[in-house]
């Protein structure tokens, strides 16, 4: 398979440019968070249809929101538009959840399949599937942060835990255990308070 070809195959599914541009063109970050991503729904949707089954509309919620704001991360957009369309039904319950797990599911198994193929197992992302970039900076990864709380973006809990070092170095181990338990219970709103309430205009 060409450069081109294999680009153009996992574009559809996942665009790789728009998912590096996401974090600041870190490539490293990146290749962790396709990784992290293949880690946590290796499972595919079976999750979502166990809460669906033991009654816990809450509990699918959440997942269905984490699973849009890990799609968008890495820029799966079919799957955040599923994922997205999923969170709707079960927030407003208008009758349409199963249809529409029906679409998230081999959506989901796309992206781990490309992922799987993007990756291969490597110690990195094949080169060819990635711009170039630098690390990202400290004051980067705290704005990045500051933006993906704005937003609801589940993927600031990846970021949390990958700059959990940078991140305790900038706000300390009491307010970083602030951001990130708030984060974690999907308190965006508590997160970015916390976030906010740091010396230098955050």
């Amino acid at each position: 398979m060409t450069e081109a070809s294999a680009a153009e195959q996992f574009r559809e599914i996942i665009d790789v440019n728009e998912g590096v541009e996401r974090v600041m063109g870190d490539r490293d970050l990146y290749a962790r968070m396709l990784r992290r991503f293949r880690k946590d729904y290796i499972n595919g949707d079976q999750p979502i249809r166990a809460a669906l089954n033991d009654g816990e509309a809450g509990l699918a919620h959440r997942l269905s929101h984490t699973i849009k704001g890990a799609a968008g991360m890495i820029g799966a957009r079919r799957l955040h538009q599923h994922a997205a369309d999923l969170e709707t039904a079960l927030r407003t319950g208008n009758g349409s959840e199963s249809a529409n797990l029906e679409k998230l599911a081999p959506a989901l198994a796309d992206v781990l399949w490309a992922i799987d193929g993007i990756l291969d197992d490597a110690p990195g992302v094949p080169p060819h599937l990635l711009p170039g970039g630098q690390p990202m900076a400290d004051p980067a990864v705290l704005t990045h942060l500051l933006n993906l709380l704005a937003n609801g973006d589940g993927a600031a809990i990846d970021l949390l835990e990958e700059f959990e070092a940078t991140l305790r170095a900038i706000l300390g181990d009491s307010r970083f255990g602030e951001v990130s338990g708030a984060a974690n219970e999907f308190d965006y709103e508590s997160a970015l308070s916390a976030l906010r309430r740091q010396p230098g205009g955050f």
